[in-house]
């Protein structure tokens, strides 16, 4: 099976380890896309794997998050961008207790998500 990586706040590399980090992946993502079994990484040919993956988590740059620098166009280039937010655990309760059969769900799911 292929490997999965994920690299938390990746937007905290130095632009320089960025760039070199950048032509990696890239040379990476390349070889899975078309599907060529190996993959030349520093100096070094290496199978690859098309079950692997690459993720990254980002904070924003600026916006009171120091240390984070903007990704270079080429890197961006090569991931799908997720957003997240923070869920309605009251929402969530409630689904799940009116799914069991419970017809108070909605007073039930407040009191539900205070008590945990």
């Amino acid at each position: 099976c292929g490997a999965w990586g994920c690299f938390d706040e990746f937007n905290r590399l130095k632009e320089d380890q960025l760039s070199a980090i950048s032509t990696q992946i890239e040379a990476i993502c390349v070889a899975i896309k078309a599907r060529d079994p190996m993959v030349h990484l520093m100096g070094r040919q290496v199978d690859v794997d098309f079950n692997a993956g690459i993720f990254v988590t980002l904070n924003p740059a600026g916006k009171g998050y120091g240390g984070r620098s903007r990704l270079p166009d080429n890197l961006k280039a090569l991931f799908r961008p997720v957003c997240l937010s923070v869920p309605d655990n009251e929402q969530i309760a409630e689904v799940v207790l009116y799914s069991e059969g419970y017809a108070t769900a909605k007073a039930l799911s407040t009191k539900v998500v205070s008590l945990f």
